[in-house]
Parts: structure tokens; C-alpha cells; sequence
């Protein structure tokens, strides 16, 4: 920028010579090239041995100071008058030929006799402070008047005659006093804390309350924040009325710019003032923002003598408007980290003095660039505040989106309607549409979603199915759906890639535009499309173009739909699915309960003792039992344990329960059926009635609970383990993880206990009823062989060391924990001919998950599954029973000796198999 850079004062020559100094800088009165300045300063400073300063930049800071400026470049004191005035009296050929040629020739010889008697009443003293004058010279900033040689326009500045200032001007801002700052207009009452107590700065001069100098104190009062965007406004037309008055300029036109992704533009709002009033509302011609685009595209500035003579703007200038430009000085605004954020232009310099001339000289180009550099600072000072409150609310709609997303909605549109609530405020955007894509067809979607503001804090909604493609809104949405990238158009009208629609549509209300796809956040494909329209200015009823910043907030609005969408098409399918659930229940239900004839027979029925059935005696066995005798000593052992009783269990449910439990069971099975489940129930009872220790450590609702919990333990066996399931990916082992046919087994007895009709412990207190669930199914899943060999250590060292604690609920849990695992395994203990057959039963339906195992996976199985392994069963059974059987039963028979013939049944069955693999069969 030629007109706009500072430049250095070369050193004087040693010898005094200035002529020949001024000489040469006259001969680069225009714009010197490149070099130029700095081959003068150097050869200067060589002559004389000085270090020499090419450059004062401009520094602008809320904490710059006049004082501290000065003081930063030799302007501590500032230099005297009489000194300047001693410098020209020594040098009268050269001050005069300055004079003749910048001045009225009758000023000047005015000021030269005023001065000549002072000169010559000085004598010798002149030569001395001549000296002194110069070596200040050189350490005066380059913006000062006398610093720069007489420049002319270069490159994209028009020629025109050099800068002309008036002698009273020039001497004003050449005489600085010291330690004073200049003076501020009584008519200022800004203060950094209250800009809107700005008034208009009134001076007694041309130059206005700046008095030309290289800053400006009234300036400077604003570089403090402004508190909000429309005491920017205010600012910024305070200072376009400032600076006509210091430029002595008809008008002065200020507009933002704003760069987004489609590149730099003006804003819609355009200030404009002169020097006795501003107005915001003024109609600008075409030229005016014509004028200011051209700056801000070639970023040069433009000092124009004549509008009409210039061939890049003459054809757009109105001939007949009133408002006729003729001199024009515009420039770019930038704020301390040179970015853009705005552009000037001066209009029409007002004759001044002496010199009629009307145009905008250098030192107003000068005087334009420190103003202006403080608009910047003062414009970014106010961006940074406007940027921190965006922030904030930024934020604030990233938390109202999040609650949302916690909530539960009837549907989504409604989710979605409540989302474009939190995040049309902030953008102030005048519609929100949100589509949701078509999975069948790429250039449609299903469903869109419009939000319309209608008014303050009202809004409307529309819910489309179907959309019409060929409008320009769902065109711009069909795009980002396709490119998977973020739009935005600043004016619709001249957005050449949708240029055919709006050439269909031209009577469409759209006019700015932001679109974003909405991704699914697991797979990333997009399910949708969010869309801004129109952003409403603030302050203002134009229409402004969409910022960064809303592009951002959109794309955190898109990931929040996102996961909004597919949180609610997840419950959605989640409830489907628990519908299906309850369908699938409806049914299982259905078959497991008996038929009423079942019921009824039961009821009636004359249940007999326990003496009779033989369910006292460990060595029971069903073994030529019929169901209907299984069913009812279930019933007998509830009915003796006073268990119908104590928690008033209706006797027409408990014959329900029993015979559903008794289907619920899977009569394919080797061994895992019914006649295991009540063979297990039978053995609980009889340790608990064997004598009364056992039974009276236990509460009623203890014993309830263990006695459900083993004629339901094995619900649903399926004829293979854990790790069957596990290894085969059913989906029992995704839905439990571990001991999942335990799991299972447990589910299926509270569908048991909650099937109608059922419902054995709706006689118990709610508090009642959690407890006797808790134990229920920790007794169910004590009976993982897994987990009972991981907890047996515990309880064996509890047994030796004496040391049970009936007062302590852990040790209560364990003890039935090892009961449950003592009645499961209790086949072990009966007589030889009931052991060999249920250990051939169980050999049967190992040897089939083996086969499985082995057509399935293509393993070997474990030796008990290995059909090959069959003559072995001898010698296994016996590592069974030393490995599993015999340290629980011995344990059991140290703390109760109730339980001494489940000991000695498994001991007497060990020696039968020893003797069975030696060939020998026992007699018993």
C-alpha cells in the first residue's frame, strides 16, 4: 500500500549539507523502489556514524499511551520550537523554497519577518542548535509530516498533485509540548466502561480533536471493549463522524466484512456519517458498496481524485444522484493480527484554507491509517467478546441437547421439534428443517421435520412423509446428502451450482442457506440432513449469511440428531421387541400351565404322608413313580415344612405352580428332567427333616426359597453345559455371559411364579418378596459346579476351624449355597442299583454333547463326553466322587450329622464302581 506505508527519514550528511539531502529524497517524491529508502539511510548513517532507525511501526494496544510512545522512539521531550525554528533559520534557502511551493507566498514571508530579528539576536547560538536540531531529527518517528519525501500515486493509486497542509496545521502537529497530551474535546463523555455515553467530538479547528497527530487520545478512550454488538454500531458510526471532521470530508461509509467458506463479503449493513450526523439507515448507491468490494478483492487502497475520470468505476457512478462522489480515499481496516475485518471510504474532501484544491493528501491518508488501526483494535476487542458469548451459548445449547437426549419422546419428530427449539435462538434463523434420508433411494428422504419461527419464542411445526425433490430447499439438501460435506451458500441468487432452480423458482423467499449431513455415528452412513434458511441480522431486519461459528454449532446439532435418531429407533426396536417378548411369554405361558383337569385332579387329590412316599429317607428314589405321585409328594414336603402355612399360599396355586414347574422341564433329556428336580427337592427335605438342627437355623422364607429353588434349578435343561453354549454362540451366552443356563433356569422360574394362577408368593410383604427372589437365585446359581469349586475352600475352612457364624448372612449364603450343591449331586448317594442307573443316564446325555462336539467343532472332547472313553466310566465316576462328592459330604457330617448318610452312601458307591472296574459286582 503506497500510500499507507510509513517511510524513514534519512540521516543528514555530516557536513550539513541538507540541501543535498533534500535533493535526493525530492528525486523519490513518488514511491521509491524497493532499496531506496534504506540505500539513503545507510549512506547517511556511514557519513556520519549513526545508527539509524528505517522504521516506527505503529503500535496500538489497550495499554498504549501517547507518553509511552514517545518515549519509545526519542519523544521524550519532544523538540522545542525555537529549535526547528533555529534549524530553518540557519537553512533559509531550503525553508523558503518549502514554503514557496506548499504555502501562500504572503504567509510565508510573513513568518520569515517575524523570525529574522529572533535569528540575528541568537548570533553564534544558531550553528550550534542547528546541530542539535538535526541529531533529534533523526530520531523523529517517520510519521511526521517532515519525515517523508513528497510521494505521488503508484500502481493502483490514480496520479494526483502532492499533499497540500496548511502552515497553522503543519505547525501544530510539528510543535509537541512536553510531557502534554493533546487536548481531548469537552464533548466527549466515552469512558471504556460505558461506550454508549459517546457523544460526537466537537473541536474549535478543521483538523478535529486528533489535531492531526500521529495518534488520537479520543481514540484511545475506546480501545477498553465494548459491551455488546450494538454498541459497536454506535462506535463505529461516533468514529465515521470523527473522522470526517478530521479529514474534513463530506461523508464517511464503514462496512464489515466477514470471510466464510465461500470467501471474503460485506456485510449487509453498511455505516455512513458526516461530519454533523450519522446515519445508519441511509440509502447507498450502487457505487458505494461497488467501491468498497473492489478494496476488499484486491486488498489495495484507493485515494481517487475524480469518480467520473476513473474508468474502473465511472459507468456505475449516477450522474444525476445527489449524493455525486468526486474525491474518494478507502482503504482496509485490520485488526492487530492483520486479518480484515472491515473497509473505509472517505467521500469527497471539503476545500480547506489557502488551497482550493479537493482532495485527500498524504498526511489524510496517514491520519486515516492510525484511526482506522484503532477501529481495529477496537473491533477486535468487541469480535473477542462477541466470540466468548457465542461460546457460551454454544454451550448452553450443547447441554439443552444433551438433556434432551436423556428424555423419552412420543415420537421422533417431537425430538426433533424440541431440538430445533434450543438452536434457532442462537443462529436466528428463520426456518430448521431436519430430513430424514430414504434408505431405498439416495436422491429422496422419508420424512422431513420444519421448524418455522413465527414469532418471539413461537414456533411452528410441519412434519412432511413425502418430499418434493424438485423444490430448491430439498435440492440443496439431496447435494449434501450426496457429497457428505457441509454447505454453505451466502446468496442463493448468485450460487452458480443451483443457478437452474432459482432460475424456475424466482419468486422463492430463500435467500441465505447452511446444510449439514447427519451421520450415523456407529457405521457412519447418513441417516439425515440438517438445514438452516435465512439468518436475520441482529439489530437490523436484513438478512445476514451464515458464520463459521453456525456452521459449527450446526455440525454439533447434526451429531446430537444423530444419536438423538438412532436412540430413539433403538427404543423404538426395543420395544418392538419387548412386545415380542410379551407375545413369547403369552404363549410359553400358555403351554406350561397345566390343563384345568390337571389342576382339579391334583387339588382333589388325597396327598399322602411322607412316611408313605419315602420322601424322609435319603435313599429315595422315583424310580416307578408316575407324575402324578411326584406331584403330589412336592406338595406333601411344602405342606410338612409349614411352608403353605406360615405364608398363606392358596392351595389351588400351589398345585398350579407345581405341575407347571413339572412342564417346564424337557422330557428328551437323559437325565436334566423332572425326575432330577424332584430326586434334588427330595434330598433337601430330608436333611431339613431329618432333625431339628439344620431346620432351625434357617427361617421360614430361607427354606421357602430353598425349597423352589431345587425343584426349579433345572428348568429347560437343554442335555449339554456351559461351554457347550458358550463355544456354539447361542444366544443364552449373549444374553447372560456366564453360568448362563443357571441364569436361564432362574428367568423361567419367575415366569413360573408370575404365570396367573401361579402365583404362589403373592401372600408375602413386597419386602418379603425381594428377599425370597434374592435367595432364590443365588441358591439356583450355587449350583455351577464352577462356582462351587471357587467357593468350597471357604467353606471347608469354616467347617475345621469351627467357625461358622449364624448371625453372619455370608456364612447363612454359603451354607446354602453347599446344600444346594449337596442335593443337586445326590444321585452319588443312592443305593448301588439306583446309583449305576442314574450314572449310565448321565453318561448318556454327556456322550451325545460329546458326539456334537465332536460333527460340530471338530474337537475332542473331555474324556467324560468321549464316547471312546465309555469303558472308562468306572474309573471316572470314582475320580468324580474323590474330586467332588466326598470333601462336601464330609463336611456336611462334621457340622450336621444328620447329613452322615449322604457320607456313607457315596463312600459305599465309591468302593461298588472300584470293585465294578475290577470286575467284581457288589451284592447290595
Amino acid at each position: 500500500m503506497p500510500c499507507l506505508h510509513s517511510e524513514s527519514l534519512g540521516t543528514p550528511q555530516a557536513n550539513g549539507n541538507l540541501h543535498n539531502l533534500t535533493s535526493l529524497v525530492d528525486s523519490h517524491s513518488s514511491r521509491p523502489e524497493p532499496g531506496v529508502e534504506v540505500r539513503i539511510q545507510e549512506a547517511c548513517a556511514e557519513d556520519k556514524g549513526l545508527t539509524v532507525v528505517t522504521t516506527a511501526g505503529w503500535i496500538f494496544s489497550p495499554l498504549w499511551s501517547p507518553q509511552i510512545k514517545l518515549g519509545r522512539w526519542g519523544f521524550r521531550h519532544g523538540i522545542e520550537s525555537e529549535k526547528v525554528e533555529a534549524l530553518m533559520d540557519d537553512h533559509s534557502d531550503i525553508a523558503r523554497s518549502y514554503f514557496l511551493r506548499r504555502a501562500s507566498r504572503d504567509m510565508v514571508n510573513s513568518w520569515f519577518v517575524e523570525n529574522s530579528a529572533r535569528s540575528c539576536r541568537q548570533g553564534t547560538r544558531c550553528h550550534k542548535d542547528a546541530t542539535t536540531s538535526i541529531d533529534h531529527l533523526e530520531r523523529r518517528r517517520e510519521s511526521h509530516p517532515l519525515c517523508y519525501p513528497s510521494r505521488k500515486h503508484s500502481g493502483s493509486l490514480m496520479e494526483r498533485p502532492s499533499s497540500t497542509i496548511p502552515v497553522k496545521d503543519w505547525c501544530d502537529f510539528l510543535t509537541v509540548e512536553k510531557g502534554a497530551r493533546s487536548p481531548r474535546s469537552p464533548h466527549s463523555q466515552l469512558s471504556p466502561r460505558s461506550p454508549r455515553a459517546l457523544k460526537a467530538p466537537q473541536c474549535s479547528w478543521q483538523a478535529g480533536p486528533c489535531s492531526r497527530r500521529a495518534s488520537c487520545d479520543w481514540m484511545v478512550e475506546l480501545i477498553g471493549g465494548v459491551p455488546n454488538r450494538q454498541a459497536v454500531f454506535e462506535v463505529c458510526q461516533r468514529v465515521l463522524q470523527h473522522v470526517c471532521e478530521a479529514l474534513t470530508a463530506e461523508r464517511c461509509s464503514f462496512a464489515l466484512v466477514k470471510e466464510d467458506s465461500g470467501g471474503r463479503h460485506l456485510s449487509g449493513t453498511v455505516f455512513c456519517a458526516n461530519d454533523d450526523i450519522f446515519n445508519n439507515d441511509f440509502t447507498h448507491p450502487s457505487w458505494d458498496k461497488c467501491i468498497m468490494e473492489h478494496v476488499v478483492a484486491t486488498g489495495n487502497p484507493i485515494n481517487i481524485m475524480d469518480v467520473y475520470e476513473d474508468p474502473r468505476f465511472s459507468s456505475g457512478v449516477d450522474q444525476n444522484s445527489l449524493t455525486r462522489p468526486k474525491s474518494i480515499l478507502s482503504m482496509l481496516v485490520r485488526n492487530p493480527r492483520e486479518e480484515v475485518v472491515g473497509v473505509v471510504m472517505v467521500i469527497n474532501k471539503k476545500p480547506t484554507g489557502f488551497w482550493e484544491g479537493c482532495v485527500f493528501s498524504q498526511q489524510d491518508e496517514k491520519v486515516l491509517v492510525t484511526h482506522m488501526s484503532m477501529l481495529g483494535v477496537i473491533l477486535d476487542n468487541a469480535q473477542l467478546c462477541e466470540n466468548a458469548e457465542q461460546e457460551s451459548k454454544r454451550n448452553q445449547v450443547l447441554l439443552d441437547l444433551a438433556s434432551l437426549l436423556s428424555e423419552q419422546h412420543d415420537s421422533q419428530e417431537s425430538l426433533l421439534n424440541k431440538m430445533a427449539h434450543a438452536i434457532l435462538p442462537v443462529t436466528k434463523a428463520q426456518l430448521c428443517s431436519v430430513f430424514i434420508a430414504d434408505t431405498d433411494d439416495m436422491d429422496s428422504f422419508s420424512q422431513v421435520v420444519d421448524i418455522q419461527q413465527t414469532g418471539l419464542n413461537q414456533y411452528e411445526q410441519t412434519c412432511k412423509r413425502e418430499c418434493d425433490v424438485s423444490g430448491i430447499i430439498h435440492a440443496y439438501a439431496v447435494h449434501v446428502k450426496k457429497s457428505m460435506e457441509t454447505l454453505n451458500v451466502a446468496n442463493v441468487a448468485t450460487d452458480h451450482s443451483e443457478s437452474k432452480l432459482v432460475a424456475e423458482q424466482p419468486g422463492t423467499e430463500l435467500q441465505s442457506l447452511i446444510c449439514t449431513p447427519v451421520r450415523n455415528g456407529r457405521r457412519g452412513t447418513i441417516i439425515g440432513v440438517c438445514q438452516l434458511v435465512n439468518k436475520q441480522s441482529e439489530g437490523s431486519g436484513e438478512m445476514d449469511v451464515f458464520s463459521r461459528a453456525d456452521e459449527r454449532l450446526l455440525e454439533d446439532f447434526a451429531v446430537y440428531c444423530g444419536l438423538g435418531l438412532q436412540n430413539f429407533r433403538i427404543m423404538e426396536a426395543a420395544e418392538k421387541t419387548r412386545a415380542k417378548q410379551e407375545v413369547t411369554r403369552e404363549v410359553l405361558s400358555y403351554h406350561i400351565s397345566a390343563s384345568k383337569e390337571e389342576i382339579l385332579a391334583l387339588q382333589e387329590a388325597a396327598i399322602p404322608s411322607a412316611q408313605s412316599l419315602s420322601i424322609l429317607d435319603f435313599g429315595f428314589s422315583d424310580f416307578g413313580l408316575s407324575d402324578s405321585i411326584t406331584t403330589q409328594a412336592t406338595v406333601r414336603m411344602f405342606l410338612d415344612l409349614n411352608l403353605v402355612q406360615d405364608f398363606s399360599i392358596d392351595y389351588k396355586s400351589l398345585c398350579q405352580w407345581v405341575l407347571s414347574v413339572r412342564r417346564g422341564y424337557r422330557r428328551d433329556v437323559a437325565y436334566h428332567n423332572w425326575s432330577h428336580a424332584i430326586t434334588t427337592a427330595q434330598c433337601m427335605f430330608a436333611m431339613l427333616m431329618a432333625t431339628g438342627d439344620l431346620q432351625s437355623q434357617f427361617s421360614s422364607l430361607e427354606i421357602l426359597a430353598l425349597m423352589i429353588a431345587t425343584l426349579c434349578h433345572d428348568l429347560d435343561h437343554r442335555g449339554v453345559n456351559n461351554s457347550y453354549i458358550t463355544r456354539s454362540q447361542q444366544p443364552l451366552a449373549q444374553l447372560y455371559g456366564h453360568s448362563s443356563l443357571e441364569h436361564h433356569h432362574f428367568d423361567l422360574c419367575l415366569l413360573i411364579l408370575n404365570n396367573p394362577g401361579s402365583e404362589i408368593l403373592s401372600g408375602l410383604s413386597q419386602e418379603d418378596y425381594r428377599l425370597c427372589l434374592e435367595m432364590i437365585e443365588k441358591n439356583i446359581l450355587a449350583t455351577d459346579l464352577a462356582l462351587y469349586m471357587r467357593r468350597r475352600s471357604e467353606f471347608f475352612h469354616l467347617v475345621k476351624g469351627d467357625k461358622i457364624c449364624w448371625q453372619d448372612q455370608k456364612h447363612r449364603e454359603l451354607l446354602r449355597s453347599m446344600l444346594m450343591t449337596a442335593s443337586d449331586i445326590s444321585a452319588i448317594t443312592k443305593p448301588w442299583p439306583v446309583q449305576k442307573r442314574i450314572a449310565n443316564l448321565v453318561a448318556t446325555e454327556f456322550f451325545a454333547q460329546g458326539d456334537r462336539e465332536k460333527h460340530e467343532f471338530k474337537i475332542r472332547p473331555l474324556d467324560v463326553m468321549n464316547r471312546d472313553n465309555s469303558n472308562r466310566l468306572p474309573d471316572m465316576q470314582v475320580e468324580y466322587i474323590d474330586g467332588i462328592c466326598s470333601p462336601l459330604y464330609e463336611a456336611l457330617a462334621d457340622l450336621y450329622d444328620s447329613c452322615s448318610p449322604l457320607l456313607k452312601g457315596c463312600e459305599m458307591n465309591r468302593k461298588n464302581w472300584q470293585h465294578f472296574e475290577e470286575g467284581e459286582e457288589s451284592d447290595e
